[in-house]
């Protein structure tokens, strides 16, 4: 008897059991229809897929007379695919996608998101209190519990620690401009927590990136923006420090989910325990020392896996056994995130060289049905998470400073026959670049239709025509032309590329590819010295637009790949940033959703499930939104002879 995985029970399933003892509804058989999606910890955007000729015995765990509970087990060691080898672990220096899934299980912050339910939680503080600021009109800034009374504000100011609530203030209101709301964040630190080298975790940790953060020499442009508004870091006790917001900003606590400690007494030259200490440190050279530490690569952290090996090829941690959670200290003896470009992880699959691949290709994912080695092996399915594929258009050059060019290239590529031939169906048109599964997003804006007709009229109304008569399109004796810039060995970017150029063609415009390893091509978007670039972006399920568009953010080393901005936008995301309720901010975000996507800064592509491939003998394997999707430290073998 075959049957597909229901969505509802898989959702039940997490919600009473808190974890799939097996994997739900991952097929090892073949797939003949559509996969649906089911709701694996991610509602209905987000989670993993479900073969619906998938017979009960590739549902484990969801029939105990089949696939009974295996018991949990320590032992084994996984190897996991990495797309591409980040220039070292330090995410507070390296925006790598590799280097922040490698950090989610080698290190810790202060909050994090729940995997499944995407609520804040406490991770290395034990408590946090929250308070606002009450601005006053002689410019004083007061901080506490703010409640407006008919004639008066009162203030409970702030607590120390170790002493009693201060006594309510009363201010009358004509002395009061305005209030802030929840601005000041003082978290306890858990008590027992070490680092891997065995030292302490203290607050001077905390505070020594958030002074990192300010010194513009330190290479964390990618980052920065993040602390920007955290005007104020102290330390009230040896386990207790408090941050203050200048600013009031829906996404304020979640910037603590981000901000690494960093290990004082490895990297700050002005801590007494660090063997380099250095009084007389100036800011630069402070930062020259962060930015060239050793530890950025052999990373020393506060996770249940402590690195052991980085090469060229692969980084490997194990089990820290000094992890302050017990609960979640991690099955396993050893992770490897191993290196594997384009197509190649197919063949690794199939060789035994990994366990675990979320980047299986189309054509890999669907042939790997007919495939004995993988049928016996392994299961196959896929998930989304909030990313997407976009063409960045630097609009500092002359060709994309014009909207009706950059609209012109978008409506010249058909994205839905791409979807249809080489995603073989498995992805979907994007309008933004946020997480689709929010009130931010607008899913009622269409995207851009395929449209050679209309897209030759815009680029004759930019001045763009064909006035030789050579087939390409010419302005001031100049034809149209721009390279794209493509990762070197990524398929998908060979195929996007390939297709674009022809099409392109069609309307009389030049493209050149160029094929870089990754690295290249981040630096030189980081440094603008680019046209046009073929990107993905992963998104957390909330996040500002301020680092991508506002115009304080333009400029080499920022998030704002494409040096777009507009005084009418500024303001915008300013309301957005300042508004606490979620559905009044839902509809500024699609505001500015809709403005973004008229002029086309971004040529928006396809948000694209992870297919991914699972050893069968690996247990407690989930899928949620948050990227990478799965959370490597809750995997086991089924049983002992399983594990390697």
């Amino acid at each position: 008897m075959h049957r597909a995985c229901d969505p509802m029970r898989a959702k039940l399933v997490h919600l009473f059991f808190g974890a799939l003892f097996g994997l739900c509804g991952l097929a090892g058989g073949s797939a003949q229809q559509a996969l649906p999606e089911a709701t694996a910890g991610g509602g209905a955007q987000d989670g993993a897929a479900s073969d619906p000729t998938a017979p009960d015995r590739f549902l484990p765990g969801f029939d105990g007379r089949v696939d009974p509970r295996p018991t949990p087990r320590r032992g084994g060691s996984v190897v996991v695919h990495a797309d591409s080898m980040p220039r070292h672990l330090n995410y507070f220096l390296e925006n790598s996608g590799t280097a922040r899934r490698v950090q989610l299980e080698v290190h810790e912050t202060l909050l994090a998101r729940d995997e499944w339910t995407t609520e804040p939680r406490l991770v290395l503080a034990s408590a946090l209190e929250i308070d606002d600021t009450l601005v006053l009109r002689d410019g004083r800034r007061l901080l506490g519990k703010a409640r407006e009374l008919e004639e008066d504000w009162e203030l409970v100011p702030c607590a120390s620690p170790g002493s009693p609530p201060g006594a309510p203030l009363r201010l009358p209101k004509r002395d009061v401009e305005r209030v802030e709301r929840e601005t000041v964040f003082t978290f306890t630190l858990r008590d027992g927590v070490r680092w891997h080298d065995g030292r302490p975790l203290r607050v001077e940790d905390f505070l020594l990136t958030w002074r990192l953060s300010k010194n513009p020499r330190v290479e964390c442009d990618e980052k920065r923006f993040e602390y920007d508004h955290v005007v104020g870091a102290e330390k009230l006790d040896e386990r207790t420090l408090r941050y203050t917001y200048d600013r009031q900003f829906f996404g304020a606590r979640y910037v603590f989910e981000t901000l690494i400690p960093l290990p004082a007494h490895r990297y700050d030259l002005l801590d007494p325990l660090n063997p380099d200490f250095d009084p007389t440190a100036d800011e630069a050279r402070q930062a020259e020392y962060v930015n060239r530490h050793p530890c950025n690569v052999m990373w020393i952290g506060l996770g249940p896996y402590r690195v052991t090996e980085v090469t060229k090829e692969y980084i490997q941690a194990e089990r820290f056994e000094g992890y302050f959670d017990a609960q979640h200290a991690g099955w396993l003896d050893r992770i490897r995130w191993r290196y594997f470009a384009g197509d190649a992880a197919y063949r690794a699959l199939l060789d035994g060289e990994l366990d675990f691949s979320q980047r299986l290709s189309a054509d890999d994912y669907f042939s790997a049905q007919n495939e004995p080695r993988f049928t016996e092996r392994f299961y196959r399915g896929y998930y989304y998470t909030p990313q997407m594929t976009f063409v960045a258009w630097n609009t500092l050059r002359p060709q994309f400073s014009d909207a009706r060019v950059r609209t012109a290239l978008a409506l010249a590529f058909d994205w839905d026959e791409f979807v249809r031939t080489y995603y073989r169906g498995l992805a979907a048109r994007v309008t933004a670049e946020w997480y689709d599964g929010g009130p931010d997003y607008d899913r009622t804006l269409a995207a851009l239709p395929f449209d050679l007709e209309r897209a030759a009229r815009l680029l004759s109304e930019a001045g763009w025509y064909d006035r030789d008569g050579d087939g390409w399109v010419d302005r001031d004796g100049r034809a149209l032309s721009f390279r794209l810039m493509v990762q070197a060995g990524n398929p998908t970017g060979a195929a996007f590329g390939q297709r674009f150029q022809e099409s392109l063609r069609r309307v009389g415009v030049k493209l050149e590819l160029e094929a870089l390893d990754w690295g290249t091509l981040v630096a030189r978007v980081r440094e603008r010295e680019f046209e046009a670039a073929l990107k993905a972006w992963v998104m957390p399920v909330e996040s500002t637009p301020e680092q991508r568009w506002h115009s304080r953010s333009v400029g080499p080393g920022t998030a704002n790949d494409t040096s777009y901005s507009s005084a009418e936008l500024d303001p915008l995301i300013e309301r957005f940033n300042a508004e606490l309720d979620p559905q009044r901010r839902g509809a500024i975000g699609r505001e500015i959703q809709r403005r973004l996507y008229a002029v086309q800064a971004f040529m928006y592509g396809v948000k694209v499930p992870h297919k991914f491939a699972i050893d069968k003998r690996l247990r407690n394997v989930r899928f949620g939104p948050i990227d990478p999707g799965y959370r490597i430290r809750d995997w086991f073998f089924a049983d002992e002879r399983a594990a390697r």
